[in-house]
């Protein structure tokens, strides 16, 4: 059994869209997505990816104001009275203020479309970038540095979803001792076969932060039960997932054949759990599952106290 060591993960950044991740250097035209603050290459200070953008924005702003200017300048070169004059220089204002108009009130739409504009021109600087950032994760594994491989890997795994970057986290969170405290993944790690290493880490998982278990987990678990029955101790690793399915009343509804069929497996609060569940919500749909939980608690817990007058 592999032996596993204790650290603390740097925290990663919280932001409402994984592009905000995206830092520039505007001198060597390069992308980072890492914490570091400046370029390696040339010392400067990274720049949003946001703010970069907001800057070519802005110069085409900038751009349709001046050729407006110059329109209205020359409508007024070309009036030959005071009338046309004035005229051209109303209508310009007008213009101008409609323009202002425009700008306030649907400015951040087109920002949104220059963004998008930006990073389709800015793919293959980006996709060179990434690069980059694997050939670091690639030195940290090699230097025996698997905690910054893992934590590189997971940003990186913030723009490349693939069985690849999923694996190599995988991998790199089984080199550790989990804890509640720690900030986890699970939904986001699992890959589209099934993979042996995945369903060690999900062993870990459960036993410290059950609630990562969700839907996609548990589909997971029961599209690949044969092959995790090969496992050691298999059983008893889909008894602890189908316990972390009591959590909320819709995931009992949908994996009731699970958890009756490893209740022999449920670790003993988790039982207790299902067994108060029944007692308060004995829907129609639940006759099999109450049957199956009562024969295991008089079986084995009939005189445990905590399960007394439940069922």
């Amino acid at each position: 059994m592999r032996k596993r060591i204790g650290v603390q993960f740097r925290k990663s950044r919280k932001t409402a869209h994984a592009f905000e991740r995206i830092m520039a250097c505007k001198r060597c035209h390069t992308y980072h997505v890492f914490w570091d603050t400046h370029c390696d290459a040339c010392g400067r200070a990274y720049t949003p990816v946001r703010e970069v953008s907001a800057a070519v924005t802005r110069r085409y702003v900038q751009t349709r104001f001046l050729l407006l200017g110059l329109f209205i300048c020359l409508a007024i070169l070309c009036a030959d009275t005071l009338v046309q004059i004035a005229v051209a220089f109303g209508v310009g204002l007008l213009l101008v203020c409609l323009f202002f108009a425009m700008q306030k009130k649907y400015g951040s739409y087109e920002r949104d479309a220059q963004l998008l504009t930006f990073f389709t021109r800015e793919e293959e600087a980006l996709k060179k970038s990434l690069l980059q950032h694997l050939e670091q994760v690639g030195a940290d594994v090699k230097a025996g540095r698997i905690k910054e491989a893992y934590e590189k890997t997971r940003e990186i795994g913030y723009f490349v979803d693939s069985d690849t970057i999923k694996i190599r986290k995988i991998m790199f969170l089984n080199h550790f001792v989990l804890r509640k405290d720690m900030e986890l993944e699970l939904e986001t790690l699992i890959p589209s076969t099934y993979d042996k290493d995945f369903m060690e880490y999900v062993r870990e998982v459960v036993k410290v932060q059950p609630s990562l278990v969700k839907k996609a987990v548990l589909d997971y678990v029961r599209r690949y039960k044969k092959q995790i029955l090969l496992l050691e101790n298999g059983e008893q690793l889909i008894g602890q997932v189908a316990g972390a399915a009591l959590r909320m009343r819709t995931y009992v509804d949908e994996y009731q054949d699970l958890i009756i069929e490893f209740m022999d497996y449920l670790p003993r609060e988790r039982l207790l759990r299902l067994a108060k569940m029944l007692q308060t919500h004995r829907s129609e749909g639940w006759e099999q599952l109450y049957h199956s939980t009562k024969n295991r608690v008089d079986t084995h817990f009939a005189f445990d106290p905590d399960f007394k007058g439940v069922l």
